[in-house]
Formats: structure tokens, C-alpha cells, sequence
């Protein structure tokens, strides 16, 4: 009786312990098993932030392109190639977390740049608009090319305004000289009333999200370059700015504040000066603007002397429209 209990007692314990191993080996599979999916979760993290991470930065480096390694982020690392062309590009990221390793990737387009519809060679939209233009000044609403010889396009007012009332006001402030000096559609003095629809508040605010070059309150003269007819760009002044000197560019230019332009200052494309209260504008010099100026706020006052010019130019605009890069993507696939 006494040996049969004892081989009882021990069979019962090998099976609690067979069993006991069992459970243990279990336990231990099951938090590898747990382990594992951390590792590779974060593998896919790593390589999902390092795609984000970078089209981040091709929002501020527009010709951002090629491989970029050993990437580290979250106690792991990635690679990232970028490839394509800004309508169809490929973003790859591999991701790596201990020994896992894991691969994204997307197809993305870079957004056109909305480039708005002119309708003058000068536009003003203002509660209150004050001018004094003296001089040579030149508005013409013809259409130019960038060397000044005559672009293919339809005439458009040399002036523009949103009110008949505005219109009365700055054809009875011109001077004779001055006001056979406005061509464009319709004759000297080429001032017309248009309809414009343009939300200019959300349009400048994406050029500003979009700006390749951001500028401050100052003074810009020679050897300031915003842009060449191969590179146009967008350019952003946040305060008052004077133009100088042979300063250039070539693109968009958005001015939230007042602008003063002299010497022999020239640009090819579009100028906005936007603010909420006024713009004050003042032209000096021999420079002047080929494609469009554009001037939106509460009070606008414009200001020209000596030789200024503004053309209405075509071939200025569509440079812009055809080489601008915006700084954002649509994901056209995401694959993980």
C-alpha cells in the first residue's frame, strides 16, 4: 500500500511537471510571439515616419532626390530613395528595429502652383485708393514678351479696378502726360472695371506655404536674385521692402507690406502686395515689372516716378505657371 502511493505521488508529479514545462514553454513562445510584433510594428513606424519625414523636406527642398541612409529615429534606422519626377514620384523607406527590417512606399505628385487669372497689367482692389503717377511711367496692358518685343496674346487694360467709381477717380487724377501713357484694351487711358472673383487671402497664403525664398524688412539691392527665367521661384516679404540697385527676379513675388522699388529693378511674373489695412506702393528709378502687378487691401496708394514700367506680359506669367513647384503632395498609393 505504502510503495503503491509512492509510485502515485510520483506519477502525478511527473505529470504536473510535464505539464508545468509545457506551460512555461508556452508562456515563453507567447511573449517571443509579443516581442516579434513590437519589433516589427515598429520596423513598419520607423519606415512610415522616414517616408513623412522626407516629404516634409521636399516641401522645402523642391529638387530634393536620391538615396539617404542610415537614418536614425526611435532606436532603429532607416533608408529613404526618392526617384521621379515631380508628377509621378517614388518615395521608398526601409525601416529597421533590432533584426526586423521593414519597407514602405508611396507614389506622390507635387501639386500645380494656382497662378491667378490677370486681367490687367496693374490691379487694384481697394476701399481707398490713392495714386500720384508723374514722370515717364509706363502701364501698358498689351502684351509683351520679356525682351519687350510683342507677346502673342489679347490686350488687357493697363489699369484695373473693381468699381466703376474707382475707375472715374483715377482717370480724372491723371495727368495728360500720364494718361497717354496707360494703353492696353480700349485706348489711352486704358482704366476698366472688371469682375474679379479671387480669394486673394487664401491664394497668397498658399504662395507663402509654398516659398522657395522668404524675405524681411529691408533694403535689397544688386546681387539680389529672386529668381532667373530658368528657376523661377516664390518669393515671400514679410514687412515693408525696398527694391534697389539691379536687384531681379523671376516667379511670384508676395509682399505683405509696403513696396518701394528703384534704381533699375526688374522682375518677370507676378507681384502681390496684400495687407490688411493699407499698401503703399512707390516706384522710382528706370525699373519695372513684366507680367502683372497686383495690389489688394484697405487703403492702396501707388506712387511712380522717372521711367517705371509695368507690362502686362504673357510669356512672363506662363513661366511662372509652367516651372513653379508647390510644396504640396497627393499621395496617389501608399504601400506597406
Amino acid at each position: 500500500m505504502g510503495k503503491g502511493l509512492i509510485i502515485i505521488t510520483l506519477g502525478v508529479s511527473i505529470i504536473i511537471g510535464y505539464f508545468a514545462l509545457n506551460l512555461n514553454a508556452n508562456s515563453n513562445r507567447g511573449l517571443q510571439t509579443t516581442l516579434d510584433f513590437f519589433e516589427t510594428t515598429q520596423a513598419r513606424l520607423i519606415a512610415n515616419s522616414g517616408i513623412e519625414i522626407y516629404l516634409e523636406k521636399l516641401r522645402r527642398n523642391k529638387n530634393l532626390t536620391g538615396s539617404f541612409l542610415n537614418n536614425t529615429l526611435m532606436d532603429g534606422s532607416f533608408d529613404i530613395h526618392i526617384s521621379g519626377v515631380d508628377s509621378l514620384m517614388t518615395i521608398s523607406a526601409v525601416g529597421r528595429y533590432r533584426d526586423k527590417i521593414h519597407t514602405s512606399i508611396v507614389t506622390a505628385r507635387r501639386t500645380l502652383v494656382t497662378i491667378p487669372d490677370v486681367n490687367s497689367a496693374i490691379y487694384v482692389s481697394s476701399d481707398n485708393i490713392g495714386l500720384d503717377l508723374n514722370g515717364n511711367i509706363d502701364i501698358d496692358g498689351n502684351d509683351h514678351n520679356i525682351d519687350g518685343t510683342p507677346g502673342p496674346q489679347p490686350a488687357l487694360p493697363g489699369i484695373a479696378v473693381d468699381d466703376p467709381a474707382d475707375s472715374a477717380f483715377i482717370v480724372n487724377s491723371l495727368k495728360p502726360k500720364i494718361s497717354n501713357a496707360i494703353l492696353g484694351a480700349g485706348g489711352a487711358p486704358s482704366v476698366r472695371t472688371v469682375e474679379d472673383n479671387t480669394d486673394w487671402l487664401t491664394l497668397t497664403e498658399s504662395y507663402i506655404f509654398a516659398a522657395d525664398t522668404t524675405l524681411v524688412t529691408g533694403t535689397y539691392t544688386t546681387g539680389t536674385v529672386l529668381g532667373t527665367a530658368a528657376n523661377p521661384i516664390i518669393t515671400y516679404v514679410n514687412g515693408n521692402v525696398d527694391f534697389s540697385g539691379q536687384a531681379s527676379g523671376y516667379g511670384v513675388m508676395v509682399v505683405n507690406g509696403n513696396l518701394s522699388m528703384s534704381g533699375l529693378f526688374s522682375y518677370k511674373g507676378i507681384i502681390i502686395a496684400y495687407g490688411q489695412s493699407s499698401i503703399e506702393t512707390k516706384t522710382v528709378g528706370n525699373g519695372g515689372i513684366y507680367g502683372a502687378a497686383i495690389f489688394v487691401g484697405q487703403n492702396v496708394n501707388i506712387q511712380a516716378t522717372g521711367n517705371s514700367l509695368f507690362y502686362y506680359s504673357s510669356q512672363a506669367i506662363l513661366l511662372a505657371q509652367n516651372n513653379l513647384k508647390s510644396s504640396r503632395f497627393e499621395i496617389l498609393s501608399w504601400w506597406e
